[in-house]
């Protein structure tokens, strides 16, 4: 799929088979996917580049046909024949779904991370403080998503420049302005920018997080606690394996014991998530500058287009033209 010329026809040709798949409970027969592939076609009518293996017989097929032919014989789909019901039923595998979640993204990609992920760990945390149930699994839980926050804040900035070098391609003032309203704001202060200022969203959290990560930390009766839960459940995880144990060969042995034993302190977790706090609060530092440089750009190339700098360009241009045309250094000064 990835080789193809015709990937992207591929890969929204999957997306478009899995939503009519997850309405049908996972389960779909040849003929709905192709009239699902059918009325795809119709919509947009596709165009696909010959394949390198593609035999001619299925090249003179029509798209839908080849799309799904296609997809069967390098196994992003399955077919399973049922024989009681003489029918052809088109499975996803696993492997091809976990693709499609990638895919998803790329086509629709999140707009609200940010609020998610910080969301997550304000819940998580709250839950593992106050909740006589808590494990340490929760407070990896919220390690997992303040890591993803940071990852979804590093994208944006990485994302930053495709916006500059946009702002430098528009040569009159309307399409400037209509790439910094409909572009620019939109795709990044509207969807994303601001779920990290607004006083609903990102900083609403941090505090009462960051409170909580300091109060964990400093009340030592409530960390012995933890630590003694945890030697529990590890000395009940080995009593489980050393059954599991006795079956093994010697070379398993010390790989096990070693992943077995590799336990994290509960204050080691709490200083990662803090470490990662920060790391959110620089990104955003970062984010800022980034968002100011662009606004300063924008405003100047707007000012830039508006004072029609091309004819006082030209005109400076015919200037030095004259004063280059004087045959005697005399003159040339005295111009």
């Amino acid at each position: 799929l990835f080789r193809s010329m015709n990937r992207e026809l591929y890969m929204e040709a999957l997306l478009k088979i899995n939503e009519e798949y997850e309405y049908n409970n996972y389960y779909l027969s040849k003929e709905v996917c192709l009239q699902v592939l059918e009325d795809w076609n119709e919509s947009q009518r596709i165009w696909l580049s010959p394949e390198e293996f593609e035999s001619e017989t299925d090249a003179s097929q029509t798209p839908p046909n080849r799309i799904l032919n296609w997809l069967i014989k390098t196994g992003w789909l399955k077919r399973i024949e049922d024989f009681s019901t003489l029918t052809t039923n088109i499975i996803i595998p696993d492997y091809a779904a976990v693709f499609l979640t990638a895919f998803e993204e790329l086509v629709n990609p999140s707009t609200d991370d940010t609020e998610i992920y910080i969301q997550n760990v304000y819940a998580t945390l709250f839950s593992f403080k106050n909740d006589h149930r808590m494990n340490l699994t929760m407070l990896k839980t919220a390690l997992v998503n303040t890591k993803k926050l940071n990852k979804a804040l590093q994208d944006m900035l990485h994302n930053m420049d495709k916006f500059f070098e946009r702002l430098l391609n528009k040569q009159s003032y309307d399409e400037l302005l209509k790439e910094h309203l409909e572009g620019y704001v939109e795709e990044v202060v509207r969807r994303k920018y601001h779920i990290l200022k607004t006083s609903d969203n990102f900083y609403i959290y941090k505090m009462d997080i960051k409170r909580w990560l300091k109060e964990m930390r400093e009340d030592d009766a409530w960390v012995e606690r933890i630590r003694q839960k945890q030697q529990m459940e590890q000395k009940a995880t080995e009593d489980r394996a050393s059954v599991l144990d006795s079956k093994r060969t010697e070379e398993e042995l010390p790989f096990l014991y070693t992943r077995r034993n590799r336990q994290e302190d509960v204050l080691d977790l709490i200083d990662q998530i803090e470490r990662g706090f920060d790391d959110i609060e620089h990104r955003i530092s970062n984010m800022d500058k980034e968002h100011s440089k662009y606004i300063r750009a924008t405003v100047s190339r707007l000012n830039y287009l508006l004072s029609d700098e091309t004819e006082r360009h030209g005109m400076l241009i015919l200037l030095l033209n004259k004063l280059g045309s004087a045959e005697t250094e005399s003159e040339q000064s005295e111009m």
